[in-house]
């Protein structure tokens, strides 16, 4: 007889990630103690530019970020760029530049090395983390920390990360007043929501789950998310929780974009498995008009490769953006974690990605630039 879920959790969750996603609003809760203590004075008042450094989970917050201040009026001012690898062009950072090293272990090697380069070019620098040679290196160069709570997987501790950074904008006064007062109500209701939605989906037996029931139907399948630019970063999000937590192939693309090449891209090679795709459609009720009308009529177009069961459509309806945001990444979360438990995987370790870390420890690498890197003039 197969193992329910619930029995799965006992037998297979031994790091507890269920636990991590149960609590996950408390995480909002926490965010606002790693501010408090923050020395605002180190921060420039009004920036030229944010950029982010930062991999994996340590860099979606920062997409989340610049989705949010994108589509937020009065905050849509500001220049958030995330930046993922070891090298950035000199023009990215000059010394109106606010630079945040965001590595949750603090020895993310790309994030260290953009972090040493970016002091060369910029006294604004920030850290976020919750230890290792960021941390270190903070200390050393008195920067201003944003702390994190050791003891999580990188992605688990999105809530904190991000919030903590959006709070510390709204603390900086880098928002404009109608913005700033939106933004506290939005993060007020997101936490309940979030507390909700843990009731329902934490509750793997009951019928109504949909973070269940869409992950037994992704069992056997390639999932392929489409998502609009208002949850591109959502889209992201998704397809990194369910490679991680579930060891599990996914991929995407964001409307309009897939409209222009991919969605011509179906037809071959012959005997492609698309009974084997499953496509999951994430739009925001504020998306333009046009690409509402863009998807409807795609995944119609898409039928004879993919049959229209095959399709999920994810279109949340909270009043506040932040809200919607999180309460899709909340129902991806999920998914990825069910999914993982179908596999009969243990969601929080990533023994390739560790492989690949220990086989990189062999060549010792030094983070910080050559000496023939010159330092520009503040």
């Amino acid at each position: 007889m197969e193992s329910t879920l619930r029995e799965l959790i006992e037998r297979i969750d031994r790091f507890q990630m269920f636990t991590i996603l149960f609590r996950f609003h408390n995480q909002i809760e926490a965010a606002y103690h790693s501010v408090e203590h923050v020395p605002t004075e180190a921060f420039p008042k009004k920036p030229h530019r944010i950029l982010i450094l930062g991999m994996g989970g340590s860099a979606i917050l920062g997409d989340i970020v610049r989705t949010y201040t994108t589509f937020t009026p009065g905050a849509d001012h500001l220049d958030i760029r995330v930046h993922r690898g070891y090298h950035f062009p000199p023009s990215l950072v000059d010394r109106r530049t606010l630079v945040i090293a965001s590595s949750y272990s603090g020895n993310t090697e790309e994030t260290l090395t953009a972090f040493e380069l970016a002091r060369l070019h910029t006294p604004h620098i920030a850290c976020l983390t919750s230890g290792g040679y960021l941390l270190q290196r903070s200390h050393e160069l008195g920067l201003p920390l944003i702390p994190l709570p050791s003891g999580f997987p990188p992605r688990g501790a999105l809530g904190f990360s991000f919030f903590a950074l959006l709070l510390l904008f709204l603390r900086l006064n880098y928002f404009r007043k109608t913005a700033l007062r939106l933004t506290e109500k939005a993060i007020a209701v997101t936490h309940n929501r979030l507390k909700e939605l843990a009731e329902l989906y934490s509750k793997p037996d009951e019928e109504d789950n949909p973070t269940t029931q869409l992950a037994h139907q992704l069992r056997a399948c390639v999932p392929i998310i489409y998502a609009t630019e208002r949850m591109e970063a959502v889209g992201l999000r998704w397809r990194q929780q369910i490679q991680e937590n579930a060891k599990h192939a996914a991929f995407g693309n964001v409307v309009p974009e897939m409209n222009h090449n991919e969605i011509n891209g179906w037809r071959f090679p012959e005997g492609f498995p698309s009974e084997n795709v499953h496509l999951i459609w994430m739009q925001d009720p504020e998306d333009h008009p046009r690409i509402r009308l863009r998807i409807e009529h795609a995944y119609k177009l898409l039928a004879p490769f993919i049959p229209l069961e095959s399709n999920t459509f994810l279109r949340p309806e909270e009043p506040q953006f932040l809200t919607r945001l999180f309460a899709l990444i909340y129902f991806g979360d999920w998914v990825s974690y069910w999914l993982a438990l179908l596999h009969r995987i243990e969601p929080i370790g990533v023994p390739i990605i560790e492989d690949l870390k220990k086989h990189l420890s062999t060549y010792p690498y030094d983070p910080n630039p050559p000496v023939t890197v010159k330092q520009r003039p503040y």
